[in-house]
């Protein structure tokens, strides 16, 4: 639809019309989207989103033309630590009942140098959207791509965690994401 609708917008405006980008499909492993946050004692922690729906139109000859949305099931976050994992869905944290998904979209893009490129885009979690910078490197061999990325957030920005639990005493506000992804062409 999305196409169409550029394909038609071009005709109009007597333009060529829009290069077609790549539609990739992206593999869903336990290590596509990571998470490293730390205690309010200074250890260290880590989790992993495992259940996401990602819609990737990348080319990197058609930048302006690319897209990424990345839907995330927040029930799917967890730590692989008991306690951890019975508090993260909760009301105060990720508040699962309410905010199901986290999404991830990104239609700007630059090429930083080499396989080196910038997604700019807005996350979307427990209700509050902000501004993301995803830098990530991305391999295309064939058929095959492999994209690998990291950026940090501010957990309070999505307000998770707030109130008494916004004590970095309780955790730090910084949470470090990484993404380590390989895709198909569709």
């Amino acid at each position: 639809m999305i196409r169409f609708a550029i394909f038609f917008l071009a005709l109009i405006a007597g333009a060529a019309p829009a290069f077609a980008v790549t539609n990739w499909i992206a593999e869903q492993t336990p290590e596509t989207i990571t998470w490293e946050g730390t205690e309010g004692n200074g250890n260290r922690f880590s989790g992993r989103c495992t259940a996401f729906i990602a819609d990737i139109a990348f080319d990197a000859e058609a930048l302006d033309a690319s897209s990424v949305t990345v839907a995330i099931d927040m029930m799917s976050c967890l730590t692989g630590e008991k306690q951890k994992d019975e508090y993260l869905p909760a009301e105060g944290w990720f508040n699962v009942a309410d905010y199901p998904k986290a999404v991830f979209e990104a239609k700007t893009f630059r090429h930083d140098g080499g396989n080196r490129y910038l997604a700019e885009g807005t996350l979307t979690l427990r209700g509050e959207t902000n501004p993301i910078t995803l830098p990530f490197t991305l391999d295309i061999d064939g058929g095959k791509a492999h994209v690998t990325g990291e950026t940090e957030l501010n957990r309070l920005d999505f307000g998770v965690g707030a109130g008494q639990l916004a004590s970095p005493d309780v955790a730090a506000p910084e949470v470090t994401v990484r993404i380590d992804l390989t895709a198909t062409k569709s």
